[in-house]
């Protein structure tokens, strides 16, 4: 190689280079969406420990004919058995007051009778012992309800 081509082939180099650093940036853009949008999420797993810890609320009113102690709200988990919504509680329901009040709001109110975790059927709203791993209690409304929100008041 002479001293002559050496510039020469220095120049070359660069444009090649160049010639490669666009092809990649064309190539990159080439997969980018025309328009982009919002991602769609329509229901995930939560860890266990955030399935397993509710939020607990002290009352400040108690009904007068059965004293409340305190206020769960249930996790909901989406529609499930039947297209019906379905939250689960933080405890098995054996672990719960032998009765309590589970509020599905604006579908229904049902007063439960715990018999130790036994399933407890009132109307189209089913109370009873979770079958999912991790999950305690577990709370499905009628189909038609469309509420997202349920309570446990004990």
């Amino acid at each position: 190689m002479t001293a002559k081509n050496a510039p020469e082939n220095n120049e070359r180099r660069k444009v090649l280079k160049k010639i490669a650093i666009g092809s990649a940036a064309v190539a990159g853009c080439s997969v980018l969406p025309k328009q982009w949008t919002s991602p769609v999420v329509e229901f995930g797993a939560l860890p266990a420990h955030a399935v397993t810890s509710g939020t607990t609320a002290t009352t400040a009113e108690a009904p007068a004919t059965e004293p409340t102690t305190g206020t769960e709200t249930g996790l909901y988990w989406g529609r499930h058995n039947g297209n019906r919504p379905t939250w689960y509680f933080s405890k098995p329901m054996r672990d719960y007051p032998d009765s309590f009040t589970i509020e599905v709001v604006g579908c229904a109110t049902v007063n439960v009778v715990n018999n130790n975790g036994t399933r407890f059927v009132e109307g189209s709203t089913i109370v009873k012992q979770s079958d999912v791993v991790g999950r305690g209690m577990a709370v499905v409304a009628s189909a038609g309800c469309y509420s997202k929100t349920c309570y446990c008041h004990y």
